[in-house]
């Protein structure tokens, strides 16, 4: 499940997030444990690269601004996936761009899970 081994202390919120029953819960990593993570999110990458065979898509504006604001949160994409309801491969594919056309629904549940929202407007063409 982790690319890393868990602690104690996260052993144990797991273990009483099971026995209450919750199903999602959010474990604060060591430092050690985000570059894990991170690596571990680099090699999902290159994997979907090479099953794919396409090259790494530019992330749309509202992607690049989605992965600022989880960055600036402090957050892990598996923090996000979490809070958000979806793995951390959907919040990846949104972030780099490989899902280029991703609906509303996922875009605002990944904002809400960094403490943002999105603003869609409607304007006069010129």
């Amino acid at each position: 499940m982790f690319p890393f081994d868990l602690n104690a202390e996260q052993n144990r919120q797991i273990e009483q997030a099971d026995a209450r029953g919750d199903r999602r819960i959010v474990l604060d990593l060591t430092p050690e444990q985000r570059e894990l993570d991170k690596a571990y999110v680099e090699e999902i990458e290159a994997q979907v690269h090479e099953e794919f065979g396409h090259s790494k898509r530019e992330a749309s504006g509202v992607a690049r601004s989605l992965r600022a604001a989880r960055i600036a949160a402090g957050m892990t994409m598996a923090e996000v996936a979490e809070r958000a309801g979806m793995t951390k491969q959907a919040v990846l594919r949104v972030e780099s761009g490989v899902n280029s056309n991703p609906k509303v629904d996922t875009l605002l549940r990944i904002a809400k899970a960094v403490g943002k929202t999105i603003k869609m407007e409607l304007v006069d063409a010129s």
